[in-house]
């Protein structure tokens, strides 16, 4: 599985504009005042590339080969879920520093915990995203896949903006219920979804990963 992980840091490594770009806008948003959006960008748009290496093993029946080499199906589904985690972290990480010197550490003092523990949401968005996406990708192939996961995501926002307007919440009430809240018990709770929902998604994949044909 190391060589997996070898050959997908090469593809990042031709792709090394894209991810600059992608950081040179995190700071112009940081500098904008727009901290916790530049790092959820920087975090999600980074994670995703771990979809966009099985583009580039499905070219030119690339994929196939690989199947070929002493790696299982299942280490092939296991290297894109822990590279998805291992993005997810390490562009969460870039992200959050980069927005503390943007902003000043003396700027951020006071609330420097509060910002870093508020910036956390990103990584179970990042993974969660990927637990939907990968299976479809696996499944449906690079292109559908993406597309798929797309609609699925859209319905998903959409169904939970309908039950707001709904239910009446106006942002004053939703802020007091998000104060009132136990937040440690909260990250705990998410964790654990985040965890499980993974490891789940990661199953599913290998499953659909055995029965690909090619």
């Amino acid at each position: 599985m190391k060589g997996l992980f070898v050959k997908d840091i090469e593809l990042m490594k031709q792709q090394k504009q894209f991810f600059i770009l992608v950081v040179v806008m995190g700071v112009i948003l940081n500098l904008a005042g727009s901290g916790s959006f530049a790092t959820g960008y920087f975090t999600i748009v980074t994670a995703i590339f771990a979809i966009t290496t099985i583009s580039y093993d499905e070219f030119d029946n690339g994929l196939a080969f690989l199947m070929t080499l002493p790696v299982t199906r299942k280490q092939y589904v296991a290297e894109k879920y822990l590279l998805g985690a291992g993005l997810t972290a390490v562009a969460w990480g870039i992200a959050t520093i980069t927005g503390v010197i943007c902003k000043g550490v003396a700027e951020l003092q006071g609330c420097l915990s509060e910002t870093i523990i508020g910036s956390l949401i990103y990584i179970p968005l990042a993974l969660l995203m990927l637990a939907v996406s990968l299976p479809l990708v696996i499944h449906f192939g690079a292109e559908k896949g993406r597309y798929i996961a797309m609609v699925m995501w859209a319905i998903i926002f959409a169904v939970v903006y309908i039950l707001i307007k709904t239910m009446g919440l106006s942002a004053d009430a939703v802020d007091a219920w998000l104060n009132g809240l136990n937040w440690g018990m909260v990250l705990a709770g998410v964790v654990l979804f985040t965890v499980i929902v993974y490891m789940g998604s990661f199953g599913i994949g290998v499953r659909l990963m055995e029965k690909k044909e090619f």
